[in-house]
This record gives structure tokens, sequence and C-alpha cells, in this order.
């Protein structure tokens, strides 16, 4: 029925980072992809260097393609679920990757009973190491969760979760990139502080977080027995994360989940309140 298997509204950082690992890893073929964004200059460039097709408007894109990825920010949304709305129909499968827009909001809009996929992935999917959360709403068939489940493997690790968990996601590993970040940077500093050079000291730092979460993952050890293999009695490590309590580390990390976790909540309220009036 459809001619593209996969069709991707909006092909900003996110959104192109999926495009190109797709193509990379060979998970769906570059002849069965469509893609649109505002940015004509922007959409005709990857297109051309990409090989793939590229549509003349959203519906375009919606009329030619099986499953429907809107990789736009959440403010915009609710233009592009209005432009396509008349397009929709109960055969396609809708994803999207827009931070705290729910099931709930969606279907004020697109009132079909069609299959709704909401993802949380994060900044890493830039290289091929996303976090990605995944929750489906009642109408999607199992074939159709493995189908989206593959693309965004290509970008990383992938859980499914109910979605009253994704603003926990978000405020997890959907922000949490940033908070490695300063961790970075804060632990770069101290080498340079120590007189340790920059770029040295920020590789260091870098490799250091990388190497240790490749540690964990891969042998599911808890992070308090690996911290306790480091921990030797009366050392260095021990001192250092006297220092890290302190200065209550654990409660200021677990207060920025939370704090985002909420904010996107909030979010998403505001927009149900929206578009109810």
């Amino acid at each position: 029925m459809y001619e593209k298997e996969l069709g991707i509204i909006g092909v900003g950082k996110i959104g192109s980072a999926l495009l190109k690992r797709i193509i990379s890893t060979n998970t769906i073929e570059r002849n069965k992809i469509i893609i649109f964004d505002i940015n004509e200059e922007k959409l005709h460039d990857l297109s051309k260097s990409l090989d793939v097709d590229c549509a003349n408007s959203n519906t375009d894109l919606v009329n030619s393609s099986k499953h429907v990825l809107i990789a736009v920010i959440p403010q915009v949304m609710d233009i592009v679920l209005r432009e396509i709305e008349p397009a929709i129909s109960v055969q396609h499968v809708i994803i999207s990757i827009a931070a705290g827009v729910s099931f709930t909001h969606i279907t004020k809009i697109i009132t079909k009973p069609v299959s709704l996929i909401r993802i949380m992935t994060n900044i890493p999917a830039l290289v091929g190491a996303a976090a990605t959360a995944i929750a489906r709403n009642e109408n999607v068939k199992e074939y159709q969760l493995e189908f989206v489940k593959e693309i965004f493997n290509s970008v990383g690790m992938v859980v499914e979760l109910e979605e009253r968990h994704l603003d926990a996601v978000t405020g997890l590993s959907g922000s949490g990139p940033a908070y490695m970040f300063i961790i970075i940077e804060a632990l770069a500093d101290g080498g340079v502080k120590m007189g340790l050079p920059r770029v040295i000291a920020l590789k260091l730092a870098a490799q250091t977080l990388l190497g240790s979460a490749k540690l964990l993952l891969e042998t599911n050890i808890h992070p308090a027995a690996l911290k306790d293999m480091v921990a030797t009695p009366g050392g260095t490590t021990i001192t250092a994360i006297h220092e890290l309590e302190s200065a209550k580390i654990r409660a200021t990390l677990i207060r920025a989940v939370e704090a985002a976790t909420l904010k996107s909540k909030s979010l998403n309220s505001a927009k149900i309140n929206n578009i109810q009036k």
C-alpha cells in the first residue's frame, strides 16, 4: 500500500543521526526511506548526500510512508499533527520523539485508532550510543513494535516501558548526558588544577566515564561493588569519596533527575490544558 517503509519528519540533530545510522547499519534500505524538513536547504543537502528521497510536504510524506517518525521539538508538534491528521489512516504507525507529548495529547488531534509509539532517546544517538526508552499504545502490534525497536537499536540500547515512566526517563537519560558533561568538565578541571594539560585531562575524564559505564553494563556488577573494587583501605579513592559524600553529590544528582522529571510532567500538563481550551 505504501511506497516507503519509513518517513522522517524533521531531520535536525536526532532525526539526521537516526537517518544516518539506519542507512549505515542497513537497518532499512535507503530507497525505502523518505524525509521532510521545513529547512529546504538542509533537507535537500541531506537527501543528496545520503541518496534518500525527500517529500514535498509533511502530508506528502505521510501519504507515501507506512511508519511515520516525527522528530520535531515539542513546541511545533501540534502544528505537524494538525497538518498530517487528514492523511493518517489506521494502517499507519506514528512514532514520536517529542518529549512530554503524551498519547492523550496526540489523540486529541489524531482521533483515528492508529498505532502510536513514543520514544525518549538522547543525544549520544549521534555516535550510536543512545539510551532509548519506548512505549506503545494498545493499537500497536508486536511486529510493529519490533520494527521500531530495530530502528532504535541501530543508535544504541533500547528498553520498553509503560508510558507513565517516560517523564522519569526524560529526567534520567534524556537530560542525563548534560549531567555527565558537567561531571567530565569538573573532573578535567581537577586534573588541570593538579597540573595536567587541559586536552589530556579532558580525554582522561571522558574515557574514565566511558570505561566505568562499559564495565558496569558488561559485568552487571552493582555499582557499589565496583566502587569497592577501586577503593582500597586508607587509599586515595576512599579519601576522594569522602569529599564527594560530604558535598552531597548523591542527593544533588537525585534532585536533578527529580526536577527534570517534574518539569517534563508539567510541560505535558500544560499542552493538554492548552488543547482543551
